[in-house]
């Protein structure tokens, strides 16, 4: 029988079931032929979404992203921002031109040279109106960027250019500390216009229409997939670096099986959550991460839905115990959280002072107000109130979103809240198409850049999915970006206002909780990377050892 080695990806926690006894048996890279295969396989929650990367939204997307397409920069194991498909950078003194200088004899997974017009071509197909993808707004930074992407300026217009085959080089209206972090993630890799054009329609639709600039390639693959291969790819740059031949992947959904099969020998790495992360701490092969994330309730604000009412949602906020849900319900070391923006994503660089520490806590819990504001609430909505809750259907959201229903209930009489669970995929749609009232939500951190967490309700923002609008908002968060950009004090204090004026004032989101991620992987795996951003983790320098 063939073996199964997995990879739990999800943002959201899973809940595993421990086998009974039982030996352990020999895991992958057993030795064949005198050597250790380097041969693996993972799992996938879910299945990929696109791997045209201008469109790439979710980060169990953006994990196989970062695996096939490198950019100018990749992440070091630390996180930090190091030379990718470029040799370097020169940075101008104001901070606003960067001029990438490619490394030589760089070439796509075709054998065609990787050239800095791949770049030009990418970065204007991303905020061109006619092909715009949901992260354009990554780009308002540079020249002309914004009001291309909102049809007032032509794309040529677009503050790069390629000088030689070898050189890009963008300007940007303001200095922007985090620019190296955004151009690490696969959202502004590199595309070969002329083969993306040949495609036609096919470009992306399957792994017969794709070529890479990343240390893998991807095999039978295609939009309706629940399994497909990473193989190395003979053309990277660096490929001695890359030690694994193969690495499969399956999207399986059924939790229970991932303890059941690491015990048994089958399985390389498995996400524990709950119980299961206090049996196995023990483990040799447990690893833990905390990861830069904030899950949280989000509504949609359109007028004829009992979720525009802003004393609802203050109700909402305050009648959640976020304490028991983290310490018993999740019981992973995903801890409360009280602000839009997670833990240890950005500090000011005057100060080391993180934004959260920085901006402090806002809405706790706290049933006497979450019980004025519902009678508050009632006096439009009446006595008698029905809100139906979005939310994935696996094990995290089904317990997740029980918890919530009844906090909920039983704090706020007369509410009734009711589940609608959903498949990852199905549940992004239906946020997307503003199919929702109430819905349980995460977003994990793309870069370290504060405004990836503000820009979610930005009123054009094509993330805010609930339609939250909010003038001095808008102004106060532009202002961050742009004029206090390189004041860290001012841009702390616009960003601290803005982040009141959304969660204390209006309470256009709810945050729940920053997660963890907790593993129990195969000793014999090495090398693995586990970036802050990007993606949950990387293989690029993994290997089997004896």
């Amino acid at each position: 029988m063939k073996k199964k080695w997995i990879v739990g990806l999800a943002l959201t926690t899973l809940v595993l079931t421990a086998c009974s006894g039982g030996e352990m048996k020999e895991k992958s890279g057993e030795k064949e032929t005198g050597k250790v295969s380097q041969v693996i396989e993972i799992s996938s929650p879910a299945p990929i979404s696109t791997l045209d990367t201008t469109q790439t939204t979710d980060k169990n997307t953006f994990t196989m992203v970062q695996h096939l397409f490198e950019g100018l920069y990749r992440f070091d194991d630390d996180s930090t921002p190091i030379p990718g498909l470029a040799e370097k950078v020169d940075i101008s003194d104001d901070g606003l031109t960067y001029k990438f200088t490619l490394k030589k004899d760089i070439n796509w997974s075709n054998g065609e040279p990787i050239t800095s017009n791949d770049f030009v071509y990418a970065w204007k197909k991303l905020v061109n109106p006619e092909t715009i993808g949901p992260n354009a707004y990554l780009l308002d930074n540079v020249k002309n960027s914004q009001d291309i992407r909102n049809g007032k300026t032509d794309v040529s217009e677009l503050g790069i250019s390629a000088p030689s085959e070898t050189e890009f080089v963008v300007e940007l209206t303001q200095a922007q500390p985090s620019f190296l972090t955004v151009v690490s993630i696969g959202w502004l890799a590199p595309q070969n216009e002329k083969y993306v054009k040949e495609q036609g329609k096919d470009y992306g639709i399957d792994s017969e229409h794709l070529i890479y600039s990343g240390p893998f390639v991807i095999a039978d693959w295609d939009s309706t997939s629940d399994t497909w291969t990473l193989k190395k790819n003979k053309e990277y740059y660096d490929a001695d670096a890359v030690k694994l031949e193969e690495v499969k992947v399956s999207t399986i959904k059924d939790d229970n099986t991932g303890i059941n099969l690491y015990q048994s020998g089958e399985l390389d790495l498995v996400r524990i959550t709950g119980q299961y992360v206090a049996q196995n701490k023990e483990d040799k092969g447990y690893v833990t991460h905390s990861d830069v994330a904030n899950y949280y309730l989000d509504f949609n604000k359109a007028k004829d839905l009992p979720t525009a009412n802003e004393h609802l949602r203050k109700a909402f906020a305050q009648a959640i115990d976020k304490k028991t849900l983290t310490e018993n319900v999740l019981n992973d070391g995903s801890k409360p959280l009280n602000g839009l923006i997670p833990r240890n994503l950005y500090a000011n660089p005057k100060t080391s002072t993180d934004f959260r520490e920085f901006s402090g806590d806002y809405l706790e819990h706290n049933l006497d107000e979450a019980k004025k504001e519902w009678n508050l609430a009632k006096k439009d909505l009446g006595d008698k109130v029905t809100v139906s809750l979005l939310a994935s259907d696996d094990e995290n959201g089904k317990k997740i979103s029980e918890y919530v229903q009844s906090q909920l209930e039983d704090s706020l009489e007369g509410l009734k809240v009711e589940i609608k669970a959903q498949p990852r995929n199905n549940l992004l749609e239906s946020r997307t198409k503003k199919d929702f009232e109430m819905s349980l939500s995460g977003w994990i951190a793309g870069s370290s850049d504060l405004d990836s967490y503000f820009n979610l309700y930005k009123s054009d923002s094509s993330y805010n999915y609930g339609e939250y609008k909010n003038e001095e908002f808008d102004k106060l968060v532009n202002d961050a970006k742009t004029v206090n950009a390189n004041n860290s004090d001012k841009q702390f204090e616009d960003y601290k206002r803005a982040e009141e004026i959304l969660i204390k004032d209006n309470a256009a989101q709810v945050p729940l909780y920053q997660s963890a991620s907790n593993y129990l992987i195969n000793p014999n795996i090495k090398g693995m990377s586990y970036h802050l951003y990007g993606d949950y983790f990387n293989l690029r320098t993994a290997s089997v050892s004896e």
